[in-house]
């Protein structure tokens, strides 16, 4: 289903759409700016203070959309919270929303792999937990959300780190490190700006 829009209203939600994953994805890159980093952190937590009590928790738990999966909530202007299977679920914005209710128990399932690995990477320092999420999957087991299945597994591949979601993993990544990086890398641009335009969704780009 296509959603059409005002060039006017695409382009400035497109605008604050890039300056937010600029912001958040620079720890991404080499001599990335932690003031821009505090500062979209703040940024979101003023967005997500707007929330009910309840709902600031359970947004903060989640952390990310369910269905753009590597929009932080927040980063978009207020989370839209929608019941499905009878469980609140945040996305980043309204056009997820059909995707969402759509996907049914696949969304709820989703959700709860979100806050399993919320939970399991706010034990790492930030810079390590930001870098993670830059990469957001398993560079072996592309589905996997890493934290989902426990502390992830950081492996060193020609000077740059490469996460997996458990050591079930790491032989398949050391039979081939090139790939595995080359995997890695392809994760780390579908977060940025560059890698999502890539990707439309109901009619406009995240």
């Amino acid at each position: 289903m296509t959603i059409k829009r005002s060039p006017l209203l695409f382009s400035l939600a497109l605008g604050l759409i890039a300056s937010s994953l600029v912001s958040l994805n620079a720890f991404a890159h080499e001599g990335h700016d932690h003031e821009a980093m505090k500062k979209a952190e703040k940024k979101i937590e003023d967005t997500l203070s707007k929330l009910p009590a309840d709902d600031q928790k359970l947004a903060k738990e989640q952390r990310f959309c369910p269905i753009m999966t590597y929009d932080r909530l927040g980063s978009m202007g207020t989370p839209l919270k929608v019941m499905i299977e009878g469980k609140p679920v945040f996305l980043c914005c309204k056009a997820c929303k059909e995707e969402a209710v759509a996907g049914g128990e696949k969304t709820v399932k989703t959700v709860m792999k979100l806050r399993d690995s919320t939970a399991t990477l706010a034990k790492l320092p930030m810079d390590e937990r930001m870098a993670v999420e830059a990469q957001k999957y398993c560079a072996v087991a592309n589905t996997s959300f890493l934290g989902s299945m426990g502390a992830p597994l950081k492996l060193e591949i020609d000077g740059k780190p490469v996460y997996l979601c458990c050591g079930g993993c790491t032989k398949k990544a050391q039979a081939d490190p090139a790939g595995t990086l080359a995997k890695a890398q392809k994760l780390i641009k579908a977060g940025t700006m560059e890698g999502m335009s890539e990707h439309k969704h109901d009619g406009h780009k995240h």
